[in-house]
């Protein structure tokens, strides 16, 4: 998680009270991408409309993709994201550009066939109009950036085969949520929206994998911000 936080004519002693709470949830904040912990909620389940496999075969890469794909793989077994899998699935990997990196580094599923026997998740998405009404009369504003996102979500046991991905140099299967995966945004916003219920739309709101807190008041925007670190605390583990 990263915090960014906006505050009118911010003061040295706001900038205190901002630290000393900061300080106090240091071990919600991750480090890097793979940092990240998980939601304890039930496992997310894969509904298919077919109960025939889509296998198909891996993309070619060059060297220097290749090489790029397997270290990011590492990491990802490293921080127990993926495993190595026997699955029937089979996915393609590919690398798409990464705008600050400038270059193919970012590691991308071919879920597209996948996605054309899974079942929709039809929850909505907010509009950011919505999300505009909501923030009217505040005048304070924190923007918490829920670090990659859908790793915080478990996949179920039994549903993680679905989501294997075949690379030149083994098959994996996804533990957690991944990218690419066609509901892979109505279940985050779903998953999140659960957890914010309580505050929802008085304090608090997310918007992809983002949970804005607005308030009328320093003291209170304070309160909210803690109120929510506990949340995130006592979910993450």
């Amino acid at each position: 998680m990263v915090v960014e936080d906006t505050v009118p004519k911010q003061t040295s002693e706001q900038w205190e009270d901002l630290t000393q709470l900061l300080d106090k949830f240091q071990t919600i904040f991750s480090q890097n991408k793979y940092d990240v912990g998980c939601i304890n909620l039930e496992p997310q389940r894969i509904h298919l409309i077919s109960d025939l496999p889509i296998s198909l075969r891996p993309y070619r890469n060059s060297q220097q993709e290749s090489k790029e794909i397997q270290t990011q793989i590492e990491e990802l077994l490293k921080a127990g994201f993926i495993r190595p899998s026997h699955s029937p699935y089979a996915a393609p990997v590919t690398l798409a550009y990464k705008k600050d990196e400038g270059k193919r580094s970012r590691l991308c599923i071919d879920y597209r066939k996948l996605n054309e026997i899974t079942r929709k998740d039809s929850t909505p998405v907010p509009l950011i109009d919505f999300v505009i009404d909501n923030l009217t009369h505040a005048k304070f504003f924190s923007t918490l950036d829920l670090t990659s996102g859908y790793w915080h979500i478990k996949i179920h046991e039994k549903d993680a085969e679905k989501l294997a991905f075949t690379t030149n140099f083994g098959l994996y299967e996804w533990l957690r949520l991944p990218f690419g995966w066609k509901n892979s945004p109505a279940v985050f916003q779903r998953t999140i929206r659960q957890i914010l219920q309580k505050y929802q739309l008085t304090f608090a709101l997310n918007y992809f994998d983002d949970i804005i807190i607005f308030s009328q008041s320093w003291e209170g925007h304070l309160t909210h911000l803690d109120t929510i670190f506990q949340i995130c605390k006592k979910r993450k583990h």
